[in-house]
């Protein structure tokens, strides 16, 4: 296993121990093997877990484009979280969930049902969509399905991340030789985090993710698919703009989801997923973190009516980030 450090701000050796348990002596950068001081927004590899994989990690994670943007994401989300999101991620976008057709069943059995419930909600939005748009007398029960197809959707994500972490925990063994470091690091969570990869895949997995994924703040995070389906993108040419609101009620599926959960750091915070779709197709919007997980989130966006009042800007802020992935 590889322990790679990151930080929001810059540390001195005594800071860091403090804040970690951590003497820098322990720890080597990409470019400086015994650092006097830790950088904000560059990876460090602890030297006990020194190694050709630790090396080629450490150098894969280095990347000046991608370092701040990875640190932000292991912040907002913990690091055993964000290797789980990455996985998810990496699977989504192989199958290309914007794209998937009669083909989804194939993919589920593969890796279980979350695609497929990824699907039906992607489904049941565009009929919320068009039943929306012809004013039929049958909104509000396609509003509802599109909102069942939501909850399933997330049971399904939740048991992915809960699988994978599971995982990760187990492969660790023993925590109990690094408590005071793992509990020095989860109590200076807000900016000191911690990634704890088993194999290249993992690497790999996240070093994608740094690429077309971006912080939003206060605990959203916007990921591109990449899938952009035609219909989408032809009522946007045409001058429609459904899309906008389409967000704005789904994101309200995405709060009461996310209400109630209790206030939680970012190591152990549950995600919400909501996937939406965008004249640029189908994106992907991850809710957790510190200021939105359980009565967090009641104070920084409120509930449904001010979430509402919220969304737009969401949107509009998704819509400039995904054109500039």
């Amino acid at each position: 296993m590889n322990e790679i450090i990151l930080c929001k701000r810059n540390l001195s050796g005594s800071a860091f121990k403090n804040e970690c348990g951590i003497d820098i002596a322990q720890a080597l950068s990409l470019t400086c093997p015994n650092p006097e001081m830790i950088i904000a927004n560059k990876p460090y590899l602890l030297k006990k877990g020194r190694s050709t994989f630790g090396a080629t990690t450490l150098a894969k994670l280095s990347n000046p484009a991608t370092t701040k943007n990875l640190t932000d994401l292991s912040l907002s989300f913990g690091g055993d979280n964000l290797i789980a999101l990455a996985a998810i991620t990496a699977k989504l976008k192989e199958f290309n969930v914007g794209l998937m057709g009669a083909s989804t069943s194939v993919y589920a059995n593969r890796i279980g049902d979350f695609v497929g419930a990824v699907k039906d909600y992607q489904t049941a939005l565009m009929e919320y969509r068009h039943a929306s748009m012809a004013n039929s007398p049958t909104k509000a029960a396609a509003k509802q399905k599109a909102k069942i197809a939501f909850d399933k959707m997330q049971r399904k994500f939740r048991l992915e991340v809960k699988a994978i972490t599971s995982q990760i925990k187990s492969t660790r063994g023993n925590p109990m030789t690094n408590f005071k470091r793992g509990a020095n690091i989860a109590r200076s969570s807000r900016s000191v985090a911690k990634l704890d990869l088993i194999n290249p895949v993992q690497a790999d997995n996240i070093v994608k993710l740094t690429k077309y994924a971006k912080v939003l703040g206060n605990g959203l995070t916007v990921i591109d698919f990449g899938g952009r389906v035609g219909n989408i993108h032809n009522s946007y040419k045409a001058g429609a703009n459904w899309e906008r609101e389409m967000f704005i009620e789904s994101s309200s599926f995405a709060l009461s989801a996310a209400t109630g959960i209790g206030v939680v750091n970012a190591g152990g915070a549950a995600l919400t997923f909501l996937m939406v779709a965008t004249p640029v197709g189908w994106v992907g919007l991850i809710v957790g973190g510190l200021a939105v997980a359980g009565t967090a989130a009641a104070a920084s966006i409120g509930m449904n009516s001010a979430v509402k009042n919220n969304s737009g800007d969401w949107y509009d802020a998704i819509i400039k980030v995904v054109s500039d992935l």
